[in-house]
């Protein structure tokens, strides 16, 4: 065998395998899952091909690859979306945009706003002794009987304590908001738990103020990470009703 012929047999083989490899990718429907409205990624979407049933799940920055031919229909589902169903007409990168379902209770993304209180009254302006400087002295009937008495206010600890009750406040409204949120009514429209497993999981999972107000925080990544987490569990275990007992002694 010639040096040339041998060379012609070497780029044969290299065209084949590359026309393969082009093939192969081309079998697979590529993109990413993005939310509408914020265009963030979404993780944990369930892709299912309608006409081979093959199913998979987008990764932690909402990429995902399915099997795919021209003319299948791909849905994109997940509790918290509405589902959406793609007819495919070639197999180019295709992003998709899903909408949050229409019952979502109003306020669920957080934001700095929605923890303030509207309804607070501006604290009264003290004078430089923090209110009435000076008092005519009375007797212990109330009658004056000569004299002044000098009120001596600290404004620092004053400022403190509105602080303090305004803070408690906020708190107490964001817990209140919290409680609306992850209750059983709202929950339903995410997650398909009821009875016991519902309790538990709610007991679980309800964040506290910090995670809640933090700007990292998502409510859809946190429910479908969460239910995830959630259904790894026996479901002897989901549905006990010892759990959240179990679950602080550990």
């Amino acid at each position: 065998m010639t040096f040339f012929r041998m060379m012609r047999y070497v780029l044969l083989a290299m065209c084949l395998t590359a026309f393969a490899a082009r093939s192969l990718a081309q079998d697979n429907l590529t993109g990413r899952v993005y939310e509408s409205n914020t265009h963030s990624a979404i993780p944990g979407i369930t892709i299912r091909n309608l006409k081979t049933n093959f199913t998979t799940v987008t990764n932690q920055t909402g990429a995902y690859a399915i099997p795919a031919k021209v003319g299948d229909l791909i849905v994109f589902s997940a509790f918290s979306y509405a589902p959406d169903t793609l007819y495919v007409q070639n197999l180019n990168y295709t992003d998709i945009k899903l909408t949050l379902k229409q019952n979502m209770l109003n306020g669920v993304t957080v934001t700095g706003q929605q923890t303030r209180l509207g309804n607070l009254k501006p604290a009264p302006t003290l004078s430089p002794f923090g209110g009435e400087t000076l008092v005519y002295h009375t007797d212990a009937k109330g009658n004056y009987n000569g004299g002044v008495r000098l009120n001596v206010f600290d404004s620092h600890s004053a400022e403190k304590k509105r602080e303090k009750e305004a803070q408690l406040e906020k708190d107490e409204a964001t817990q209140k908001k919290i409680a609306e949120v992850f209750s059983p009514g709202n929950l339903k429209n995410y997650i398909p738990l009821k009875g016991q497993e519902m309790t538990n999981f709610i007991g679980m999972y309800t964040p506290d103020i910090a995670t809640y107000t933090s700007p990292e925080f998502n409510f859809t990544i946190y429910i479908n990470t969460s239910y995830t987490e959630f259904m790894k569990m026996p479901e002897e275990k989901r549905k006990s009703k010892d759990l959240l007992n179990l679950s602080k002694g550990d």
